[in-house]
């Protein structure tokens, strides 16, 4: 897309949003933690080194990457966050994301305002879902950074255990598979599913930033049937391979080509 045709949108983009009594956002692949950064960290670098010659501590790895996560507070995605941030921060407005690094509440959001059914690093849980309780991962994470500042290697660390059936404790995240333990993010969902009945009769702007096929049911299919059913809703999707509209938004739909991190970032350039 040229320049030009991209400030045109941004300014549809902003001027759909202003005029919304309701912002409903998703938030979806290209918003994605992809670690690019962690170079400037050389004690995660040198533990993550420690791993590849010592196999029996990879359970380790989701602990530095949680450190990674919360140590890294610059960078495109967060710039991006800001950005969206300062465009719906006045608004009635629920985010739905499938990212699990957290790095959407570095931006100011209200939290209560944001659910993540994909999970997130922020609590652990059995590894085999043997009970639903969850387990902070904070005490680890600073037993692993102490570990490297020390010099005395992460094979000094134990893995944290269920204390019901003594199987590893995991991230509470759709990383564990089959044995994900959603109820971890229902009280939010019961929340968004609440507001999203007040939507119907409201001028609606619906925004899918980044929104890809992996997991199509928890936001593209749905927010699809959210803007279709709504006669007053506007419906964005951005993105820079899958932004194509369906035939029945068409007239209601707004599709942009292009990565959706970048276009938010555009409003820097």
């Amino acid at each position: 897309m040229e320049n030009s045709e991209i400030t045109e949108l941004q300014k549809l983009f902003a001027q759909k949003i202003d005029e919304a009594q309701m912002v409903l956002v998703g938030i979806g692949e290209e918003f994605n933690e992809d670690f690019a950064d962690i170079g400037k960290f050389p004690l995660l670098m040198s533990a993550l080194e420690e791993v590849d010659t010592n196999p029996t501590i990879e359970w380790v790895v989701p602990f530095l990457e949680k450190r990674y996560i919360e140590k890294h507070d610059e960078g495109r995605l967060i710039s991006a966050y800001g950005n969206l941030y300062n465009l719906i921060k006045d608004k009635d407005y629920f985010i739905v994301t499938t990212c699990i690094d957290g790095n959407i509440g570095k931006a100011g959001f209200d939290s209560e305002r944001i659910v993540e059914p994909c999970g997130s690093y922020k609590m652990l849980q059995c590894s085999k879902a043997c009970t639903e309780d969850f387990t902070s991962p904070d005490d680890i994470v600073k037993l692993a950074e102490q570990a490297l500042l020390d010099g005395v290697g992460l094979d000094s660390l134990e893995q944290p255990v269920c204390r019901l059936c003594g199987k590893p404790l995991v991230f509470n995240n759709i990383l564990c598979e089959r044995n994900y333990v959603e109820s971890g993010y229902r009280p939010q969902w019961e929340k968004y599913t609440d507001w999203l009945q007040h939507t119907l009769n409201k001028k609606l702007c619906v925004i899918e930033l980044g929104v890809g096929m992996g997991l199509p049911s928890v936001i593209r299919w749905p927010f699809e049937k959210v803007a279709y059913y709504n006669e007053k809703a506007d419906f964005f999707r951005i993105n820079e391979q899958l932004h194509h509209m369906t035939k029945e938004l068409e007239k209601k739909g707004i599709s942009v080509m292009k990565n959706a991190v970048d276009f938010l970032n555009a409003w820097n350039a």
